[in-house]
């Protein structure tokens, strides 16, 4: 069983790092600040990469950062913010996830409109607001870990290839800084960890 840290701690931490990886309306300087100022308690190595982050944001006009989450997350299937996705492909399989998702979301009180129950952001605002740890600790080891696991093993076989090939890698949209302070952050809260079958069942899947 994988246990986070104490809902006071990771609630409020869930609840930024969704509006964070929300696409931006504004340059979100406050959030990153207050994300850092709590991560800092949890991983020195997340809250380096926000401060990495904050540093682009704020010297980037808010155009051009919202490229660079389109850059980031939608024209980029590798790092899909849809968790379904990279842990069932587009199956059946993910649209019993969906509907899994939403009926716990509507059992806690939360209505999800506008975008999939599977995209991060929702999945994160509902561990922001709901009480229920082992619930919050199900969600985080069964989908939010493997998925970030398979986005950062895939980044390292692009690093490697590239390298193979005496290429030098691609520069990476500065958003996908995010998501790897979010992974240092789950991988530091969580304790006694086992390794669950879903991670080493799902694959990536093909398109």
């Amino acid at each position: 069983m994988v246990i986070v840290s104490d809902p006071p701690i990771a609630r409020p931490v869930w609840g930024l790092f969704a509006e964070l990886l929300d696409y931006p309306q504004e340059t979100p300087t406050e959030l990153l600040g207050e994300c850092r100022r709590l991560v800092e308690a949890v991983s020195a190595q997340a809250a380096a990469k926000l401060v990495e982050f904050q540093s682009f944001a704020e010297g980037t006009a808010l155009g051009p950062l919202q490229e660079d989450y389109t850059r980031a997350f939608d024209m980029d299937e590798s790092h899909s913010l849809y968790l379904g996705y990279h842990l069932l492909g587009e199956s059946y399989k993910r649209s019993a996830l969906l509907l899994e998702f939403k009926e716990r979301y509507r059992a806690h009180g939360m209505e999800v409109a506008g975008e999939l129950a599977d995209h991060l952001p929702v999945v994160l605002r509902f561990l922001a607001m709901s009480e229920d740890q082992e619930l919050t600790n199900e969600i985080v080891a069964e989908a939010i870990w493997p998925t970030l696991e398979m986005i950062a093993k895939g980044d390292k076989r692009s690093e490697d290839e590239a390298g193979e090939d005496d290429r030098p890698p691609a520069v990476p949209p500065r958003y996908h800084e995010l998501l790897a302070a979010l992974r240092l952050v789950v991988q530091v809260a969580r304790r006694d960890w086992q390794p669950l079958a879903i991670t080493g069942a799902a694959s990536p899947p093909t398109t």
